[in-house]
């Protein structure tokens, strides 16, 4: 591939944007085919959470991307009249784009529209883990774009860590935060500028104010969508102590509402990526039911074997820190349970793991919202609300120190993937400043001391 600097004006990003996207549209059965065979997703969950986004990011940036592309002006300082400021974004090259398993198709195909929009050449990496979809993705991609444009390299890891070593540009990275450690110490190597979205644990407080049937539903469905396989989805539950019985019954009406009476034979629900990924779960359950935790899995049900891999969606409440389930991101279908009596305890968790990609509050105390909102970091926040803030292509998505680093979605993966060129026009056939220049004498002297009072 080549540097791809300077590859293609305003209308011809425009057409390759709207190139993929009907491309995506032409393949959009064949995707959600191997969406069911790679994780189980049910048609109208991928639908709406792996195609329908495409389709909302490519129309945003092909209304914006005019004024993306063209000069950004910037204030004139009065020392410096006579002089024109701006920004241009220009391809930063050669980028890559390594993509997981979760949501193979937005998440590979996402980014990409912000890098083809911005001009690069891109290298894209889909998992491995979801062989299928990525087989049908590098079929989309070579039948419309040509290798200088865009080239996929599949493969396991082995593959990624020789991309990574390259020399690129540029590399967005989504995944785990111990391989986006690894993204990022092979770029230090080229000084190679990173976008990290990564993971961790997010949490969701509940207030004793909170409408606790609203919580339910929006917890319910945040929760356990694609088998809780989402990285923004609420990791565990922070509830005050009063109402943790009544929210935990109401939580579990809504499972039973959206999965049935046995969860566990929903076709609603998407099944865990791998045999790996089951058991590592399953012993985040038993290890939390042996130091005291209670295990509630409506039906009674929790899991049908490796083969299968689907664990039902559950709930462990009596949940403690020391629990391996509280030390790691959980990445499933089960959500444990901590209770708080003060504000300043619930926090004091929170900082434990201190930087998730996500924060949920559900409260109607505007007073306790901002308090922990003011007490605590993350990557976005939500108000009685969870997960949707990454709908909104004009809203930047991205983490904070572990949870990753860089913006994505709408204007921020376009200046993710440019380099915003500062340019500095002189209008005038002579500079002020140059008042200033030796040798100094009185007029130069009298100048800077002017500057330093008045401009």
């Amino acid at each position: 591939m080549n540097n791809g600097i300077y590859r293609g004006g305003l209308r011809e990003r425009k057409a390759r944007v709207k190139l993929l996207m009907s491309a995506v549209l032409d393949f959009e059965q064949e995707l959600l085919e191997a969406l069911k065979t790679d994780l189980d997703k049910h048609e109208a969950e991928a639908t709406l959470q792996e195609i329908y986004p495409l389709k909302k990011e490519a129309q945003y940036t092909i209304s914006n991307l005019d004024r993306w592309m063209g000069k950004r002006y910037a204030s004139t300082p009065l020392a410096l009249f006579g002089t024109r400021h701006y920004v241009k974004a220009e391809p930063k090259g050669r980028v890559l784009i390594i993509s997981p398993w979760n949501y193979p198709v937005m998440l590979t195909l996402r980014p990409l529209i912000g890098a083809i929009a911005a001009g690069n050449s891109v290298v894209v990496k889909p998992s491995e883990h979801t062989p299928t979809v990525s087989g049908v993705i590098k079929k989309l991609l070579e039948s419309i774009f040509t290798e200088d444009i865009v080239k996929v390299e599949l493969g396991g890891a082995e593959v990624a860590a020789k991309l990574t070593a390259s020399h690129f540009n540029h590399i967005n990275f989504t995944g785990g935060t111990n391989i986006g450690r690894l993204v990022m110490k092979s770029a230090a190597e080229h000084l190679c500028s990173v976008t990290l979205e990564l993971g961790g644990k997010s949490p969701t407080i509940i207030d004793k104010s909170a409408n606790l049937k609203n919580a339910a539903l929006k917890i319910g469905w945040g929760k356990y969508m694609n088998a809780g396989q989402v990285c923004i989805a609420p990791d565990h539950l922070l509830i005050e102590k009063s109402i943790e019985a009544e929210f935990t019954t109401a939580l579990l009406n809504r499972i039973t509402t959206m999965y049935g009476e046995n969860p566990i034979d929903s076709p609603d629900l998407g099944k865990i990526i791998n045999a790996t990924h089951y058991n590592r779960i399953l012993r985040l359950i038993k290890d939390a039911t042996e130091k005291g935790a209670t295990l509630h899995v409506p039906g009674g049900v929790l899991e049908m074997g490796a083969e299968k891999s689907k664990i039902s969606p559950c709930i462990l409440t009596g949940c403690t820190l020391d629990m391996a389930i509280m030390q790691e991101e959980i990445f499933g279908p089960v959500l444990p349970v901590l209770t708080w009596e003060s504000r300043e305890e619930a926090v004091a968790i929170i900082l434990r793991n201190p930087y998730p990609l996500a924060l949920y509050i559900f409260s109607s105390k505007s007073k306790n919202i901002d308090w922990f909102i003011d007490n605590t970091q993350s990557g976005s926040t939500a108000i009685n609300e969870v997960v949707i803030q990454v709908a909104n292509s004009d809203l930047p998505f991205g983490g904070i120190q572990s949870s990753g680093m860089g913006r994505s979605g709408g204007q921020e993966a376009f200046d993710s993937f440019s380099n915003l060129r500062s340019f500095v026009v002189q209008t005038l056939p002579f500079s002020f400043l140059s008042l200033a220049f030796p040798p100094f004498k009185v007029l130069g002297i009298t100048f800077s001391r002017f500057a330093r009072k008045w401009l």
